[in-house]
């Protein structure tokens, strides 16, 4: 390699780092002026650990979707997967203990996982759409099971799950998430696992030509993603004392657009789990500031959808693409 590729390499990297990683800083920034100049209630102690709470969940479901995007595949199933998860977590509690509850809701996220994997990799069905008809099984498994009823958790250890405090007042729920995100940072960055998930999504006819896995290493991203959505969904029935059929549907779009928000591009390759972070925060400070202004829930979807094709816009990588369908 010559001296001049050598720079230009360097300064497509240093270009890639600044996109992926400056917008999503900009973004969070702009949104906490935006907000603190709109609303006089937004800039106080309690907003942020309001924002610091409203983004666990959804940071634990992102985390397992950017291991699936950065391959260039989707999971569409995560959000019934969470609803389910929870459904079973708070069911089982009524009938032994939170151990038990919170193993069950485990299974549940890897059986659906390995699943998805299953079909995909070595059924070779495209991921959305084994996952998009794997979340209207999940749902409607979970509707079926509680007759679409709310269950409620009596169960004072699955309720300490996420609403109690360990450290400086800050809520467990928050330490369980971070927990989750430092370890599958850790995974994506340093094992090889997570250099072959960027392999696949970088050019999959090359990474098989190289002798990597291909087909395990999906199945284990899918198994992996189903593994975090049950982690969510206990995370988020103790945190709301209940669970009900649906509370985790809109999580799969939000998840979606963390990723790619985060700087994980939709079409594979670039990115990770330790940048998503940052898109989860843009996400759930985009909420916060729109209902602490009152903003009506119909509008907030309608701003929010239109953010998130924007994001899509910026981050899609669009050298990979030969056709637009």
């Amino acid at each position: 390699m010559t001296l001049t590729q050598s720079i230009n390499i360097g300064r497509a990297e240093r270009k890639e780092t600044i996109k992926s990683v400056g917008l999503p800083l900009v973004a969070i920034v702009f949104l906490l002026v935006l907000f603190s100049i709109l609303s006089p209630n937004f800039l106080q102690a309690s907003t942020f650990v309001t924002i610091l709470r409203e983004s666990s969940v959804l940071l634990v479901v992102a985390v397992g979707m950017t291991l699936v995007i950065i391959q260039g595949s989707i999971d569409l199933s995560v959000g019934a997967t969470v609803s389910l998860a929870g459904l079973v977590a708070a069911s089982v509690t009524k009938e032994t203990n939170a151990f038990v509850a919170v193993i069950a809701a485990l299974a549940v996220g890897l059986v659906v996982g390995l699943i998805n994997g299953l079909i995909f990799a070595y059924g070779k069905v495209p991921s959305f759409l084994v996952t998009l008809g794997m979340s209207m099984v999940v749902g409607g498994i979970g509707t079926w099971l509680v007759n679409g009823r709310p269950v409620q958790v009596s169960d004072g250890g699955l309720r300490w799950i996420s609403q109690s405090q360990l450290l400086l007042g800050i809520p467990t729920l928050v330490i369980w998430a971070l927990v989750v995100w430092l370890i599958f940072s850790f995974i994506g960055m340093k094992t090889r696992f997570g250099r072959y998930a960027f392999a696949i999504g970088g050019a999959e006819a090359v990474s098989s030509l190289a002798g990597i896995p291909n087909r395990r290493v999906k199945l284990w991203a899918l198994t992996i993603a189903g593994l975090c959505a049950a982690i969510a969904g206990i995370l988020l029935t103790s945190r709301i004392g209940a669970a009900t059929p649906g509370m985790g549907d809109r999580l799969t779009l939000d998840a979606i657009a963390a990723v790619v928000m985060g700087g994980t591009a939709i079409t594979g390759g670039v990115g990770g789990v330790q940048r998503t972070v940052l898109g989860v925060l843009v996400i759930t400070i985009l909420s916060v500031g729109l209902n602490s202004m009152g903003v009506q829930p119909y509008m907030q979807a309608i701003i929010q959808g239109l953010v998130v094709v924007a994001a899509v816009a910026l981050t899609l990588d669009r050298a990979k693409l030969t056709v637009i369908k």
